[in-house]
């Protein structure tokens, strides 16, 4: 689907990423300021509305983050059924919301809703990157270290909780993470020196790992075990649940990643569990690794050394 699409937008000078790379967001130049542009939007993780609308609004904030880039203005995009959902339930999704675009240093300029039987909600962005720092998919170099600065296993759990196998609070910890601008890391990362880079949402680890070594032209190689999961992950999946989107992101990837003979299925759905405002993967320069993890750490992140950038064919070596 993209390809047509980067025909049409190729050649045009003042489009520094555009769909050819399939990044988190597109970036173009204007008046020596990169301007980084993204949308996004969600159906309910939870039963409060304040607190969807504060994930969904993180969630799309996330795109601008792991460009490096810092928030300018958003846009509410209001999919709202006319029943069945109290008024000020949705006003409380849209105050949730604006209280995240505030905390991200935007500005909330309005949005447009429309009539839709299921509830979805988001946000589209414009943000502003320095053309020469940015944190881009096609930034990853031979050497990198790997870092992942949220857990994993959103999908599932928020799956199980509306399946009712999790309870409110088995859900909290996911949900605390959910609403976690990734702000301060991406502030951190430029601060040590990394450009290459995606955050982790709905085509899973595997999937956005690829991305980088695809767009890079690099090999990737991660340690399963180091990988942060959320606790109750497993024990979910050995009660059956999981998500719609676990088996294609598998498939989409099969035949760029390896996986070790013999691994234990549930073990491995991690690497394709579908991420609700995930954290950023960053491919961080050899000398960097230690003291970009000792900040993510003391920020309060839950973050992880997993793996690292080593030179080959683009693919996704899992240990």
């Amino acid at each position: 689907m993209v390809a047509p699409l980067a025909a049409i937008a190729g050649g045009d000078e003042r489009v520094l990423v555009g769909p050819d790379t399939a990044d988190d967001a597109g970036v173009y130049l204007l008046d020596g300021n990169a301007l980084v542009a993204t949308v996004d939007f969600i159906t309910p993780v939870c039963d409060d509305p304040r607190r969807f609308g504060r994930v969904a609004a993180a969630n799309a904030l996330s795109d601008v983050f792991a460009m490096g880039g810092e928030v300018l203005f958003a846009l509410n995009l209001c999919c709202f059924p006319e029943t069945d959902v109290a008024p000020e339930d949705l006003e409380a999704i849209l105050v949730g919301a604006a209280e995240v675009i505030a905390e991200a240093g935007g500005a909330l300029l309005g949005g447009h809703s429309v009539r839709d039987d299921e509830l979805k909600f988001g946000l589209a962005v414009v943000g502003r990157a320095e053309p020469d720092r940015l944190i881009t998919n096609a930034g990853a170099r031979p050497g990198d270290r790997l870092i992942l600065t949220k857990p994993l296993g959103t999908g599932v759990l928020i799956n199980a909780f509306k399946a009712g196998k999790l309870d409110a609070a088995g859900l909290e910890p996911a949900l605390v993470e959910m609403e976690r601008l990734n702000r301060t890391a991406s502030h951190l990362a430029l601060e040590h020196g990394v450009s290459g880079g995606t955050d982790v949402t709905g085509f899973g680890f595997a999937g956005h790992a690829l991305g980088i070594a695809r767009a890079s032209g690099v090999t990737l190689r991660v340690r399963l075990s180091d990988l942060p999961v959320h606790e109750g992950f497993a024990e979910l999946r050995r009660r059956r649940v999981t998500t719609a989107s676990t088996r294609a992101n598998r498939e989409h990837t099969a035949g760029e990643t390896e996986l070790p003979a013999g691994l234990d299925e549930i073990a491995a759905e991690v690497l394709f569990d579908p991420q609700t405002s995930g954290g950023l993967l960053l491919a961080v320069p050899a000398d960097a690794p230690s003291s970009l993890l000792d900040a993510l750490l003391a920020s309060g992140h839950h973050a992880a050394l997993v793996g690292e950038v080593e030179a080959g064919a683009p693919r996704l070596v899992v240990v």
